[in-house]
């Protein structure tokens, strides 16, 4: 049986369309700054930008919360999804093992044979009675 790609699902591709635009935004940002370090007037006018780059920040934080929050999910999912695998499993196995204990004939019990040792005892205390008697 060849083994099924994992599909993901829309939210996921939301969230990781949405954390490599960040991405994307933040390096490119980081680069124009880097390139225009000695741009006295460009700097001064990136003063103004500031509170945007903090929320832009958190705007990033909050997706890494999601991603981490739908990869938790999906592993607890992953968890529960093999304790119902290994439970069924059990049952099955369960069930297989009544199937072949009803196949199987039915034994009968065996005669019960004296151990060595009580025969032993009873053959010694025959001859002992057989010579009183004469």
């Amino acid at each position: 049986m060849p083994l099924k790609k994992p599909n993901m699902s829309n939210s996921r591709k939301i969230i990781w369309i949405a954390l490599a635009i960040f991405m994307f935004i933040q390096v490119g940002s980081s680069y124009i700054t880097n390139k225009n370090q000695n741009n006295l007037s460009f700097l001064m006018e990136m003063k103004s930008y500031i509170p945007y780059m903090l929320y832009f920040s958190l705007v990033g934080f909050i997706l890494f919360l999601l991603s981490y929050m739908v990869y938790h999910l999906d592993r607890l999912k992953g968890k529960k999804q093999i304790a119902q695998l290994e439970q069924d499993k059990n049952e099955l196995k369960a069930k297989l093992f009544d199937m072949q204990e009803a196949q199987t004939p039915e034994k009968l019990p065996s005669p019960v044979v004296k151990p060595q040792a009580e025969e032993q005892q009873g053959s010694e205390e025959e001859p002992a009675q057989s010579g009183d008697s004469e």
